[in-house]
């Protein structure tokens, strides 16, 4: 007997089709380039002829639908290109070659295999999607990429090209370990943190452009989520090329790095540990460590200094700086190395010792190997001791990044230790068992 009921996957395949058109039409229509331009109803319309023909040709095999389709909409659009060269005489290929791209979209919907069991989607269906979510966001800021591009200098663009292209041929070809003698070296960890820098550097480059005086304060703590050591490093160095002025700013861009680096740690505790047992000890010293931080901030903050914004401006003299990269690439490679080493051959007590070494270069390697294993392979007070111990010296390690400049040294040093006092008061109650770890 012939079933009646419509096929659910035709259903959405339809809805589908028309949405990723309608949603290109949709900015199109809002925007009103032009009359003849079309809207949602035309854009979704010859998304969905594009749909509907490839799925006929999924079911019967034939192509002689999917060849007219084509044709049809090779047709639409070949005459919407010239109307608009030869009668408005206006400038710009871009409503032709989104209408082009709305009829392939649909075609890519109807050429979709169909769905695994309990999905609703294919692979192509969701490409479909995603592209037209972009290309839809791209239109909509057109005002706002024009002006971006506008300011963007020679050297900034060949800065973020040097950059895409160490990211997308080197990737492949890293390993994710190297083993070597007794311990395995992360050597795609280290290749990381090399691109985690260069990133933070040229986002630090943005970021003080466009927002002058109070750029490191927004790198500081953005940048801080990432890596607070990468952070502090780029400040340190954008610090040196303003001729070592405005110390207070970058020391409180340095502070609002380790709270962001605190708080990140707490989520990667609360995340990874199902049994909540090490949340309930972090969150003391989290505590301790940013209410430290916004007393130092306030006390800072009675004392603004004046910026010359010319001064800022000199100092952004390259945002893409290999030599501070891998220099900290180095110090990361040497210090982590000689943690795992520790860790490797010292059970327990090495946890400690490598939380308390890896600590001075990225607690949040540790926190989260830490995190992963508090309820299966370490005892539950070393994996608190090591948490508290790796995220202490990581708000103590700015020390050493920032040792370049005296002056930056003995402020930050301050805030370190100001910050950092009541955890280690907090660690001795925890070592001696003042405070039971149960």
């Amino acid at each position: 007997m012939q079933e009646l009921l419509i096929s659910p996957d035709l259903v959405i395949r339809s809805l589908i089709g028309f949405a990723v058109g309608a949603l290109i039409g949709l900015e199109r229509q809002k925007r009103q380039v032009e009359e003849t331009s079309g809207g949602v109803r035309s854009f979704g319309l010859l998304s969905l002829l594009g749909t509907i023909s490839a799925y006929t040709y999924t079911l019967t095999g034939v192509s002689i639908v999917l060849l007219f389709a084509t044709a049809v909409a090779a047709i639409l659009i070949g005459v919407q290109i010239a109307y608009k060269m030869f009668r408005t005489m206006k400038k710009g290929m871009t409503t032709s070659i989104v209408l082009a791209l709305a009829f392939v979209l649909g075609t890519m919907v109807g050429l979709d295999s169909h769905p695994a069991p309990g999905e609703y989607l294919g692979p192509l269906t969701i490409l479909a999607m995603t592209t037209a979510f972009l290309v839809f966001l791209v239109l909509g800021f057109k005002e706002e990429l024009a002006a971006a591009v506008a300011v963007v200098t020679r050297e900034e663009m060949i800065s973020a090209v040097e950059l895409g292209v160490l990211v997308m041929f080197l990737w492949p070809l890293i390993p994710v370990e190297v083993d070597l003698w007794i311990i395995t070296v992360p050597s795609f960890q280290i290749y990381a943190m090399v691109i985690i820098l260069l990133s933070i550097s040229f986002v630090n480059y943005i970021i003080t452009k466009k927002f002058k005086e109070r750029g490191p304060y927004f790198f500081g703590f953005f940048g801080g989520f990432a890596n607070s050591e990468a952070t502090v490093s780029s400040l340190t160095d954008f610090h040196i090329k303003m001729e070592r002025a405005y110390p207070g700013r970058i020391a409180l861009s340095t502070i609002l790095a380790n709270v962001a680096m605190v708080l990140r740690n707490g989520v990667i505790i609360l995340l990874l540990d199902p049994t909540h047992q090490l949340i309930r000890y972090y969150l003391i010293p989290l505590t301790i460590l940013v209410v430290g931080a916004m007393v130092r901030l306030y006390m800072e903050s009675r004392n603004p200094e004046e910026v010359d914004e010319e001064d800022l401006e000199d100092a952004l003299v390259s945002p893409f700086e290999f030599h501070a990269a891998l220099r900290f690439a180095a110090v990361f490679t040497l210090v982590s190395l000689f943690a795992l080493f520790l860790q490797e051959t010292a059970s327990d007590l090495g946890v400690l010792f490598a939380a308390t070494i890896g600590g001075l270069v990225s607690a949040g390697a540790i926190v989260l190997s830490v995190a992963t294993f508090a309820s299966t392979e370490i005892s539950l007070a070393t994996a608190v001791l090591a948490v508290i111990i790796a995220t202490t010296m990581s708000v103590m390690n700015k020390i050493f990044y920032v040792s370049r400049d005296r002056h930056l040294l003995r402020t930050v040093a301050r805030d370190s230790f100001l910050m950092a006092i009541g955890v280690f008061v907090f660690l001795a109650l925890l070592i001696f068992g003042i405070i039971p770890i149960v």
